[in-house]
């Protein structure tokens, strides 16, 4: 008998103390606009109204106080996790099928980089429930790729009654990723080229791109414009073409006349990237010809 009464007592204290340490979180759902004490604690024996949110809201802070004196007014003990509790208004969109187009859409972008993606967070702000085959249009502006989060809409169609109407639905997103980016090992004198020899790939996190940054497949392809320092993340407006030909190098040159090909040689009279136009002299006289530079040590004649 003893033995049954100690086990019973357990019971109860059990019971007792799982209640002593009801604990109010700081962020909560609803989906009515009137809240019960069971909706924040399903195990609760009684159920009683704790407050009603005005109806045009979507989301509402009460004061852990007045809760708390709620639940102590029925008996029970209840702490906070937080001053403010906040109510938001739960959204049932269907949204997967827009985080999963937001994320082709960086993949797209930054695939010469080698983009990894840690995760890709979405927020409805809206409170608009629909189903994914009522997706209009998802209008998310090139510029975004460019930031880490941002906001953008969706136009999604609404029945109202027995007409149909289109509404946009405004979200937030947040990208955790990382880009492989080329960075200087050592300083770079100015038109000095670029490659593995004075630079290296890191990974860096996405934040927000302002510059075009360099490509792997350019390294050895490429020149810094100017004197650039060591440890410096390369991007586009701090390169200029590789010069493949220098002042007095010679030149293979080629001219096609009625279908006939014909190459010569010439003395280059500057420097010259593939695609710049230069002039080049003939080896015996002092006439001079417009050249194409189209690789390293070739040209077309204009």
């Amino acid at each position: 008998m003893r033995l049954i009464f100690g086990i019973l007592f357990l019971i109860v204290s059990n019971a007792l103390y799982a209640l002593s340490y009801l604990v109010l979180e700081e962020e909560y759902q609803f989906k009515e606009n009137s809240i019960y004490a069971r909706d924040l604690f399903p195990d609760l024996q009684s159920n009683f109204l704790l407050f009603s949110i005005p109806k045009n809201s979507n989301s509402y802070q009460i004061k852990s106080s007045q809760m708390t004196e709620k639940f102590a007014n029925e008996g029970i003990s209840v702490g906070a996790k937080s001053p403010i509790i906040t109510f938001k208004r739960a959204i049932r969109g269907e949204i997967e099928g827009i985080r999963k187009y937001i994320l082709a859409e960086f993949l797209r972008e930054y695939q010469p980089y080698k983009i990894q993606v840690n995760a890709m967070h979405l927020e409805q702000i809206t409170p608009v429930d629909f189903k994914e085959d009522a997706i209009l249009s998802i209008d998310f502006h090139s510029k975004l790729l460019k930031k880490r989060e941002g906001s953008f809409d969706v136009v999604v169609q609404e029945k109202n009654g027995e007409q149909l109407r289109n509404r946009k639905v405004y979200f937030k997103y947040a990208i955790d990723a990382t880009l492989q980016v080329v960075q200087t090992s050592e300083t770079i004198s100015g038109r000095q080229s670029i490659g593995y020899n004075n630079a290296r790939l890191i990974r860096i996190p996405f934040e927000r791109v302002s510059s075009i940054l360099m490509k792997e497949n350019e390294m050895g392809k490429v020149a810094v414009r100017s004197y650039t320092p060591k440890d410096v993340i390369v991007t586009q407006d701090r390169l200029i073409l590789k010069r493949v030909v220098k002042k007095g190098d010679k030149i293979a040159v080629s001219v096609s006349e009625e279908g006939v090909l014909l190459e010569f040689v010439l003395e280059a009279q500057k420097d010259g990237a593939v695609g710049d136009t230069i002039k080049a002299r003939a080896l015996q006289g002092k006439k001079t010809y417009e050249v194409e530079i189209i690789e390293e040590g070739r040209g077309r004649l204009l």
